[in-house]
């Protein structure tokens, strides 16, 4: 047989959930193969110059800041009570937690879990009620495309959305012309008003969407505009309305209120050199060569605009990759692209997909809410809590009592 890890559990992801989810099993003594494509908490760097309109102190668990505690290492830590950054939430939280004792050397790190099976199985056998099914097995590739298989009798797919971005064309299909574009779009908001700025200073910039990281990106675009006055903004939203971002009612973050209820000011009055425009879609992109613009062209209210734009900011949300599990029975709910989370709870937050069909896959995390955006990570730390107490077939109360030990 090729090399193979064996373990009780898999964890797949290195998040702010996955970490939560090694943190937990490793002060239960469940013996586990921990997976992260790429560094832990990348994505909390990507976007780590903007603001989570959150303290710390709500994105972090109790059982991680006891380890901090006990490995001596709270002074580095990020202040608790102001508002944290991607960057901040990542360096002085998750990073010091792979470093205390119960979790170092437990991360694989550049490891990609890339496909998942049952052991000895294919998705299309038959199966017998109740009949017990075997461990999964995952091939992975690692560190100079080093591949293996490994086998766990559960897994946890905490591998997030950010990696799959909405496509912003019509229907919600790729663009046509978007490949050939693909160095002037980036599907996340960048730094625009430090190491990214020369991408955006007095240039022509189109911003597609209209949830809270478009309002993120126009704010920000706005205030570039102010001293770079020939920088120009094209805002593209698929809905009717010209107040593009929804805002929600007694929203708890007053930041995140306030970057919506801006942004739906500039698109209402049309101030700070931006040019909004509603019931829009972009139909196709032309990439006239390098150093030259990008022509746009899209369909508002079904009249045909063109743009020459040197930035493109498509901000349309992200959606779950199936390649992963495509070898197992995953019946996902087809409106929200929601998985099954594998949580027997009748907790809506917990579970919000269908009833699965493969006993030991768990999917928790912001994947587990689909395209849905209303994730929170404390639901992610109560999934984990949920899902150990099934696999070590205890009440969850059992778990509490065992974690405060």
């Amino acid at each position: 047989m090729a090399d193979e890890q064996r373990a009780t559990l898999a964890i797949l992801g290195a998040g702010p959930v996955g970490l939560e989810a090694a943190l937990v099993a490793a002060r239960l003594k469940i013996d586990f193969i921990w997976l992260e494509r790429g560094q832990a908490g990348e994505h909390l760097n990507r976007w780590g110059h903007l603001q989570t309109h959150a303290p710390l102190r709500t994105l972090v668990s109790e059982i991680g800041l006891e380890e901090l505690h006990k490995a001596g290492v709270e002074e580095f830590m990020s202040p608790l009570d102001e508002l944290a950054t991607g960057r901040s939430w990542r360096d002085g939280y998750l990073s010091l937690l792979l470093e205390t004792p119960l979790l170092l050397g437990k991360l694989q790190k550049s490891v990609e879990a890339i496909a998942a099976g049952r052991d000895n199985r294919l998705r299309e056998d038959p199966r017998k009620p109740k009949e017990p099914l075997g461990p999964f097995r995952i091939f992975t590739r690692g560190p100079d495309n080093k591949e293996r298989h490994c086998l766990a009798n559960a897994v946890i797919d905490c591998t997030g959305v950010l990696s799959t971005p909405r496509p912003f064309g019509m229907s919600g299909l790729p663009v046509p012309g978007e490949a050939s574009c693909r160095d002037r779009i980036s599907y996340m908001v960048e730094d625009i008003m430090g190491a990214d700025k020369k991408k955006y200073a007095n240039r022509t910039v189109l911003v597609v969407g209209a949830g809270i990281s478009a309002a993120t990106a126009v704010n920000q675009l706005v205030a570039m505009a102010k001293e770079n006055e020939a920088t120009w903004i094209v805002w593209l939203a698929r809905g009717s309305g010209s107040l593009p971002v929804r805002r929600i009612p007694q929203d708890p973050l007053k930041g995140r209120d306030a970057l919506a209820a801006s942004a739906n000011h500039i698109a209402s009055r049309g101030e700070g050199n931006v040019e909004f425009h509603h019931g829009a879609w972009v139909d196709r992109l032309e990439n006239e060569g390098q150093d030259k613009p990008v022509k746009v062209t899209a369909l508002v209210n079904g009249k045909e605009l063109s743009w020459d734009v040197d930035r493109i900011l498509s901000l349309c949300g992200y959606q779950p990759s199936r390649l992963l599990n495509r070898e197992l029975r995953m019946p996902w709910e087809t409106t929200l692209d929601l998985p099954p989370t594998g949580i027997e709870s009748r907790e809506q937050d917990l579970s919000p997909g269908p009833s699965g069909e493969e006993p030991g896959w768990y999917v928790l995390g912001s994947k587990s809410y689909g395209r849905a955006s209303g994730f929170e990570v404390k639901t992610g730390f109560r999934q984990v809590r949920a899902v150990m107490a099934e696999i070590l077939r205890v009440r969850p109360q059992e778990i509490a009592k065992r974690l405060a030990a």
